[in-house]
């Protein structure tokens, strides 16, 4: 079920219980530019991130029914408009927008130019390998009609993200929307073996290695600890968290309208296609760190195999689940002409929607 509400900010939720509850893309690098900011080095993204993006992609489309809020579907279908996706990854939600709006032109930029799609795309898709640091953004003032953004809050040291907005909102046309989409950071009602695969890649966030098959998720800031209760739980940390979107979206001046939408994603086969997706891609994140866990003896392999058989049942009988938001904003200062749009329906009703 999908609740729409209005302008207003919301205070910090807890920093992830479940590791993977953020579906965080682990781009963090070294920054040659200010070694202050402490930016962690990056592993290159490996097929099985490409694999696991796919799989979050899938469940968040049928979660939030369909690929965007922000009300830019006309817009889009009437041609021309610029759409910029940040942090996109293999490209799936570039790839399937561009696809569906064949007369609007996408651009889709990410730090891992290995990752950025190399098989034919649609002739309305340019992918650029480009770092957020690294500010300003190749674009001109008023470059683009719509801004997408998911999973990235954590991509970047905290306090970087104020300076980012401000460079997005430049190169926002008057009256263009920005959508972020992330996870809130509770998983709710996770059992003990859940508890027990978190407390794994606790220890594997802490202690980094360099296998690629580790790229998952989550920074030192933000890892999880889980407790679980017999009532209604989530898991919880007492470490600091980034401070969420809505907070930062209120305090750009240029942006007005804010919209929230939330939804809550099982985990598990309980929860049907979008519960089948989240319990895959918690298998695929185990599955990362698996060789890792037992060179290093963390947990015994055999074991491993029952926790996660286990796993299956428990989140079935927990009803774990997940919680998402959309928030989108629009630039102020549009004052152009009045976009009027006709529909006839099937009894020759005309149907007029204007923006």
């Amino acid at each position: 079920m999908m609740v729409n509400a209005s302008n207003g900010a919301v205070t910090p939720a807890p920093v992830n219980g479940g590791t993977f509850a953020s579906f965080l893309k682990l781009k963090w690098r070294t920054s040659i530019k200010d070694p202050k900011l402490n930016i962690r080095h990056r592993v290159p993204n490996s097929v099985d991130d490409i694999e696991r993006d796919w799989v979050k992609h899938s469940a968040l489309k049928l979660a939030f029914e369909g690929d965007f809020k922000a009300p830019i579907e006309r817009l889009l279908k009437a041609g021309g408009s610029e759409v910029l996706d940040i942090g996109c990854g293999a490209g799936f939600w570039t790839s399937d927008m561009a696809t569906r709006f064949p007369i609007s032109y996408f651009t889709g930029i990410d730090i891992d130019k290995n990752v950025l799609p190399n098989s034919p795309s649609p002739r309305n898709v340019f992918y650029q390998r480009i770092d957020l640091i690294e500010l300003p953004l190749p674009y001109e003032d008023g470059t683009f009609d719509y801004i997408f953004i998911r999973s990235m809050i954590d991509t970047l040291p905290d306090k970087m993200w104020d300076d980012v907005l401000k460079e997005l909102v430049r190169i926002m046309k008057k009256g263009a929307y920005i959508e972020c989409v992330e996870a809130y950071d509770n998983l709710f009602d996770a059992g003990p073996c859940m508890n027990t695969l978190t407390q794994l890649i606790q220890s594997s966030l802490q202690h980094p290695t360099v296998s690629p098959t580790t790229s998952i998720t989550s920074t030192t800031h933000n890892i999880p600890s889980t407790t679980t209760t017999s009532t209604r739980s989530s898991t919880n940390s007492t470490l600091k968290s980034n401070n969420p979107w809505p907070n930062r979206i209120a305090n750009l001046s240029q942006l007005e309208g804010m919209q929230i939408y939330h939804t809550h994603t099982p985990v598990g086969l309980y929860g049907d296609a979008i519960g089948s997706l989240l319990l895959e891609y918690w298998e695929r994140i185990v599955k990362g760190f698996r060789r890792e866990w037992i060179t290093n003896k963390l947990i015994a392999e055999d074991e491993l195999e029952r926790t996660l058989e286990q796993l299956k049942e428990e989140v079935n009988e927990n009803n774990t689940y997940m919680s998402w938001y959309s928030v989108v904003a629009q630039k102020k200062g549009y004052n152009g002409p009045t976009i009027q749009f006709d529909d006839v329906d099937d009894f020759d009703i005309v149907h007029t929607t204007i923006f």
